[in-house]
């Protein structure tokens, strides 16, 4: 679509469609030439009059002012503009998860499970930040997203995870209006949430615990109608990761389920424990599971580029300036002079190079280094047990200082000068009394 004005923004293309709102990529203008892009959420013209609807439309854009996390999106206005009711958001540059999961099973390929991780730990750090997120009169806000699923995950050509749509996030600051009523995408509910019971953080840890699940082993793990899915994830345990793959690692294994248990009082308890248990599983496995491990593995899938806005640009294209013919006389050198410079370089005795006897350079020596080798294989297999990292790095270190018998390290008052032999003697004898004091007995 073309720029459309809308209030303050203009609008350039639509993104998406919901069940309650169109997403719009928007441009900001301000003065002297700013302006930037950003999101705009619209609220259909007909929920409007809609109470309920309205409410909960203008509620996430309250609630999700109070929260400030790189890996949450900012919010920054709520309005009302051409007879319809609109939400400014960052504009999140990047795929869902499900874009980024498709993209490689196009290609043959599965998640590497270091992308994974990384994944996942950062949507835990940005579950955590809501979790614990107070109002401005230090009031608990005690909020749940009840909407984790990989369309609501976004990735960044950085490799950021962004976890978006809190419109229908439950917290102490809304009273729910409808009772019994279940919010949120059947597949990834946790069982109290399905039943419509009152739900908390360890609901969105369930939620994680399926994408996790989903993403290591390729597979689905809740499938059917609504009914089908919500009666297996009320009555049926989910079966262990490693019916589906048989080399998958038992300690990771340990804790997808324990985050599936249909028990909340037995599942990990928040999402920080979940990203506690992940970080350490990678280090004893040594992984990379940071930004970098992401990005590369993106850009592998979604190579393309934006469109430039020439006009836009903040920066002037370079003007190529004409390099001149070089004239004859100018570059050339007399004959005379060359000789000269051969016959300095004719020393006695040197003998002349021959180019056969320099070292070979292969041709590919210079290649870029192919980042898909950093990354393991899409095998599970992971190093044997002695290649882990110890589990406490330091651990042992005091002890060996101590078991040595090694004097601690003596500080002289006296400044030792260069030449002065004097000196230097004073300086070897005030060294050997101070060691000499430490060594007597108390």
């Amino acid at each position: 679509m073309s720029e459309v004005p809308y209030g303050k923004y203009e609008l350039l293309r639509k993104i998406a469609a919901g069940g309650m709102a169109e997403i719009f990529l928007a441009r900001q203008w301000g003065e002297g030439g700013f302006f930037r892009d950003v999101v705009i959420k619209r609220l259909f013209s007909n929920l409007a009059e809609h109470e309920s609807a309205l409410r909960m439309f203008q509620y996430e854009a309250r609630l999700l002012a109070h929260l400030s996390h790189p890996n949450i999106p900012q919010v920054m206005d709520l309005g009302f503009a051409e007879g319809t009711w609109y939400i400014a958001m960052e504009h999140v540059q990047g795929w869902t998860v499900t874009d980024v999961w498709r993209a490689g099973a196009r290609q043959g390929q599965m998640m590497p499970l270091p992308v994974t991780l990384g994944l996942i730990m950062q949507v835990c750090e940005a579950l955590q930040h809501a979790h614990g997120a107070r109002d401005r009169a230090g009031r608990w806000l005690r909020i749940v997203h009840r909407d984790v699923t990989p369309h609501n995950v976004m990735v960044t050509p950085d490799g950021v995870a962004k976890l978006m749509d809190f419109g229908v996030a439950k917290t102490d600051a809304r009273m729910e209006t409808e009772a019994g009523a279940v919010k949120g995408t059947f597949s990834y509910m946790s069982p109290e949430q399905v039943r419509g019971k009152r739900v908390d953080r360890r609901a969105d840890v369930f939620s994680l615990g399926v994408i996790l699940y989903e993403l290591t082993t390729g597979n689905r793990l809740y499938r059917g109608n609504d009914m089908q899915v919500m009666q297996a994830v009320v009555e049926t345990d989910a079966p262990p990761p490693s019916q589906r793959r048989p080399d998958y690692p038992a300690d990771l294994e340990e804790i997808v389920l324990a985050c599936l248990r249909r028990d909340r009082e037995s599942r990990i308890q928040s999402a920080a424990d979940l990203a506690l248990h992940l970080e350490h599983f990678a280090m004893r496995h040594g992984m990379m599971v940071g930004p970098r491990t992401i990005a590369a593995y993106v850009y592998d899938l979604f190579p393309g580029e934006r469109l430039p806005e020439h006009d836009l640009a903040l920066v002037d294209e370079p003007v190529e300036q004409p390099v001149p013919a070089p004239e004859q006389g100018d570059w050339s050198m007399p004959l005379g002079d060359a000789e000269e410079i051969d016959a300095a370089w004719d020393e006695p005795g040197r003998e002349p190079m021959d180019p056969d006897a320099l070292p070979s350079v292969p041709p590919d020596a210079f290649d870029e280094v192919d980042l898909d080798e950093l990354l393991p294989p899409d095998s599970m297999e992971l190093p044997a047990a002695s290649d882990t990292l110890p589990p406490e790095p330091f651990a042992g270190f005091e002890d060996e200082m101590t078991a040595s018998g090694d004097r601690p390290v003596v500080l002289l008052d006296a400044k030792k000068k260069d030449g002065d032999a004097s000196e230097e003697s004073d300086y070897l004898a005030q060294l050997e009394r101070r060691l000499a004091e430490e060594d007597e007995p108390d």
